[in-house]
């Protein structure tokens, strides 16, 4: 059993389809975010860019709209779009050393997803072809459309292999990248593949919900404590929640009810509830990954019940204790953000911060939300010591673009 002071922290959270891009002084968190807070968010373009126009270096994601199918992808800091002939291809290109292609095509029905596979597997796959070896397939839900994801490797080249079915596209995503630094520069591939939004028509139909003879019971009341706890002890055995929606073969599910949240995380780590209102995702112990803390815990003041009190009384509480607990503690970047997701618009504030404790320097990221009643916060961070903090950012940031609040 050990002491965890927690970095409280948030980014990258995704803005629904459609929305626009974030402002530099607006603090919000969209679907061009994706770094710390002290760096510069997007800048608003008003219009798409073209494929192929800047430079590769530029230090700015890049968004393309397609014209013809209507989907929207963004290209990471240092990457540019490149449009192929005939207009049903475009290329990711970046200096980093990885490449993404898509293709789309008119969907058939006649052909699923798994024969397009194969079919893909006869031309590629085997002695004198492109792929020598499968290591891994999986099914997986990509932008709320049913995919298959998978892996391919070849000498010094692994590929990433993704084919989603919309209502009229089939999209195939290849991402290119030497093995040897392959789950490095996976990070960029799942940043891109988060910001993907297909056309509103593309969506499967949902099915009709079937009317019950007996009412539907109450949800779960909310779990909340009085005052965030900067440094909660502890790490009981992991408690599952169902997972009640496909997801990538590297990924698992916290969806558990009562908790007003879901939230992605790595199928490597694990989640400890350490509260009734506090969970933490980490790398088990004995990894590199155990000191790299995700936690998500529900704050509730008393006697206040306005979104923007909630926020101010939570985000104030949590430095002041931070500051009680930790040593040297050096607080920046405090600024305003927006969660904007699943039809819900929520302002909140995040700073980052470090600090000494156990005579060890972490860093520590916070950003708290309130939820729609205004009632409870949310309270989403990321702590890891300071010579780890980048390394396992990537993973932090994949989490809080999955994070939705439950409405």
């Amino acid at each position: 059993m050990r002491t965890k002071l927690f970095v409280l922290a948030g980014a990258g959270l995704l803005l629904s389809a459609g929305a626009a891009f974030a402002d530099d002084n607006t603090g919000s968190i969209g679907l061009l975010s994706g770094g710390v807070p002290e760096r510069n968010a997007v800048a608003s373009t008003g219009q798409a860019p073209m494929p192929g126009e800047g430079p590769m270096s530029s230090a700015k994601p890049v968004a393309y709209q397609d014209p013809k199918r209507g989907y929207m992808l963004v290209a990471p800091p240092g990457a540019r779009f490149v449009e192929r002939e005939g207009g049903d291809q475009i290329t990711i290109q970046s200096r980093k050393g990885f490449a993404i292609n898509l293709q789309t095509g008119d969907a058939n029905p006649a052909i699923t997803t798994e024969q397009m596979f194969s079919k893909l597997e006869a031309g590629y796959l085997g002695e004198g072809k492109p792929w020598s070896i499968k290591s891994s397939q999986s099914d997986a839900v990509i932008a709320g459309l049913p995919a298959i994801v998978g892996t391919y490797d070849a000498g010094s080249t692994r590929t990433k292999v993704v084919i989603a079915r919309g209502q009229k596209t089939d999209f195939v995503f290849m991402f290119f990248a030497p093995a040897s630094h392959f789950e490095q520069l996976q990070t960029e591939f799942d940043w891109v593949m988060t910001s993907f939004r297909p056309a509103a028509i593309e969506r499967p139909a949902e099915a009709p919900t079937p009317i019950a003879e007996n009412p539907t019971p109450a949800p779960a009341p909310l779990r909340a404590e009085a005052t965030p706890s900067a440094a909660p002890a502890g790490r009981p055995a992991p408690v599952m929640s169902e997972i009640p929606d496909i997801v990538a073969a590297d990924m698992q599910v916290f969806a558990e009810s009562g908790y007003g949240y879901r939230v992605s995380y790595p199928m490597e780590w694990q989640l400890e509830k350490v509260s009734a209102f506090t969970n933490v995702f980490s790398g088990k112990q004995g990894t590199p990954a155990y000191d790299a803390i995700v936690s998500v815990q529900n704050v509730k003041p008393h006697g206040i019940a306005t979104a923007d009190a909630v926020t101010d009384a939570a985000f104030n509480d949590l430095k002041t204790t931070l500051t009680q607990q930790a040593v040297a503690v050096d607080i920046v970047g405090e600024k305003a953000v927006t969660y904007a997701k699943g039809g819900l618009i929520l302002a909140g504030r995040q700073f980052v911060a470090s600090y000494e404790h156990n005579g060890r320097r972490f860093r520590k990221w916070a950003l708290v939300l309130p939820r729609p009643d205004g009632e409870v916060a949310h309270i989403w961070s990321y702590t890891a010591p300071v010579e780890q903090f980048d390394t396992y950012r990537p993973v932090a940031e994949q989490m809080l673009n999955s994070l939705k609040i439950e409405g």
